[in-house]
């Protein structure tokens, strides 16, 4: 009788949206990445805790082939692979808006929700609460690249 092991918790590299962080916890609880999906949106929705959390997973969980890999290699690896996915998706954003108005227009209107969103929140200090600062960050990325 071969004896199985315990369950590892990791990000899906076969069934990713984002980053296979939905994936790997329907994996890990055997149930449909979707309804974990739509668990992360309800959470942004309905608090903001959805993107911070789903951020704070993507930086701890190992992707699932580097399930054994040591923990501070594994957030070191993480973190290159986020700033990896956001300067891709800036270049993407980048080219699909180059040579017109439209990004400084993007990025003027990022400022602003960001903005709107932070000072509504500002009266409670909630680390849920300052997601909209990458809204900001987005913005004047967008603003000051050239």
């Amino acid at each position: 009788m071969a004896t199985v092991g315990p369950k590892k918790l990791y990000r899906s590299e076969k069934d990713q949206v984002l980053a296979g962080v939905s994936a790997g916890l329907g994996d890990y609880f055997e149930i449909d990445p979707v309804l974990i999906r739509i668990i992360f949106i309800f959470l942004t929705v309905f608090g903001g805790a959805g993107i911070p959390l789903y951020i704070l997973l993507w930086l701890v969980l190992p992707a699932e082939s580097r399930v054994d890999q040591p923990t501070d290699k594994t957030v070191k690896t993480n973190v290159e692979e986020i700033g990896q996915k956001a300067k891709n998706i800036a270049e993407d954003v980048e080219t699909t808006y180059k040579g017109s108005n439209s990004k400084k227009w993007l990025g003027l209107i990022l400022i602003f929700l960001g903005l709107i969103f932070f000072l509504d929140n500002f009266t409670f200090i909630r680390l849920q609460h300052f997601w909209p600062l990458i809204l900001v960050i987005i913005g004047i990325s967008l603003l000051t690249k050239k």
